[in-house]
């Protein structure tokens, strides 16, 4: 899957940093913070459980991204590059099936975010079972980056 990263980094989808392992650790936190949150809004207010599920994938890889110096570039776009950074580079720890579900989750996000009856659309199960992908990723990447950073 090199290729994937080679091709992204000469379109200038992703782009060479200074590598951050701190910044990974705040990233991975942040994930699991955003976790419990979402836990605890299931109920209340799922659009912004969705997001924080969301959010907390995001967080994760890009949180694996600084430790191996990369970052994705802003804009339109950037969350789908970073879960195909995640289909990529952490096939070998994050399942195919979860990374599926990673991208429906995005697409939910966008829901929560900018549709019609969000709320209505999205409900407390939904929430949870999205928590429970966010977490295994969460603490996949965490569990890699245990490891230190490899290319």
């Amino acid at each position: 899957m090199a290729d994937w990263l080679a091709e992204a980094i000469a379109t200038r989808d992703v782009e060479r940093v200074k590598a951050n392992m701190g910044a990974a650790g705040e990233r991975v936190n942040d994930a699991r913070r955003h976790l419990r949150s979402a836990r605890i809004l299931a109920e209340d207010d799922t659009t912004l459980a969705i997001a924080a599920c969301h959010d907390a994938i995001r967080k994760a890889v890009t949180g694996h991204m600084s430790a191996h110096g990369l970052r994705v570039r802003s804009g339109e776009g950037a969350h789908r590059i970073v879960l195909e950074y995640a289909r990529s580079q952490l096939a070998d720890v994050i399942s195919a099936e979860d990374l599926d579900e990673a991208n429906e989750i995005r697409q939910d996000r966008s829901i929560a975010e900018y549709g019609d009856f969000a709320s209505r659309r999205l409900n407390p199960s939904h929430v949870r079972d999205a928590a429970d992908v966010a977490e295994r990723i969460v603490n996949a990447v965490a569990d890699k980056l245990a490891f230190g950073p490899r290319s």
